[in-house]
């Protein structure tokens, strides 16, 4: 069963360089990663640089300072140069800078959310719907303790969400956290949940290669028969379809 990891971190000035990344893929057998950007960086050259090298390996997702004056500017640069298939924004960012939302969503750009989700799921929902073509991927299970207002976002065809950064919340093998998956399956199917590493976050390499191992054997409240949509199948669909490059 190949793997497609749908959220991972790599960088010079913040977690760990591409040969580790590299080398920790291929220890836990995973065959391609959606790189996002970290917060904070916001020359995402390195990432496009490795799209450029292996792009049947990697796609990337760009970050911006949406609090700069020539946010738009930017978010038009790195979208027209063709090899970022979307960008991240923190999730509360769609209220105070909808307009951004919107331009990158006109540019054929897919949006990170950052979780939590609860305070503004009304708005992500009419940002949704207004950009049906446009995914909208959840952060880490949309986890928020007390809340269940990411299910709402149900509702809306094309917004996912990741079963990532599981080891941020529980301690393997995330018997705490298995409920709310369920509940996450339950709602979204399928069809529109994709597991992210959220690497190198875990910390042990060893941890990577047991989420995936609790996936494939339906031991995290996805079903082992829904497991290769979830850890493969969903996130080539989402970022790998077509040819990275120049527009």
């Amino acid at each position: 069963m190949d793997i497609t990891d749908a959220y991972a971190h790599c960088g010079l000035r913040k977690y760990r360089p591409y040969e580790e990344l590299d080398r920790s893929m291929r220890a836990a057998g995973v065959k391609r990663a959606v790189l996002a950007q970290h917060h904070g960086e916001f020359d995402n050259s390195y990432l496009e640089g490795i799209v450029r090298r292996e792009p049947a390996r990697f796609r990337a997702v760009f970050l911006v300072d949406t609090e700069a004056p020539g946010a738009m500017d930017e978010i038009t640069h790195w979208a027209g140069r063709g090899w970022f298939r979307g960008i991240r924004f923190r999730a509360e960012a769609v209220v105070k800078h909808r307009v951004l939302w919107d331009w990158a969503a006109t540019l054929g750009l897919h949006i990170v959310a950052d979780r939590p989700v609860d305070g503004v799921v009304k708005e992500l929902g009419q940002f949704a719907g207004d950009h049906p073509r446009s995914r909208v991927v959840v952060t880490h299970m949309g986890w928020s303790e007390g809340s269940e207002a990411a299910l709402e976002l149900a509702a809306c065809g094309n917004v996912m969400v990741q079963v990532s950064g599981m080891h941020s919340h529980g301690l393997m093998p995330y018997e705490n956290l298995r409920p709310w998956i369920e509940k996450l399956h339950g709602a979204f199917g399928r069809e529109r949940l994709m597991y992210g590493s959220n690497y190198p976050v875990m910390g042990e390499e060893v941890v990577y290669q047991q989420e995936i191992k609790l996936l494939r054997e339906g031991r995290l409240g996805v079903p082992a028969a829904d497991a290769r949509a979830v850890i493969d199948e969903n996130a080539q669909r989402v970022w790998f379809e077509g040819t990275p490059g120049k527009r």
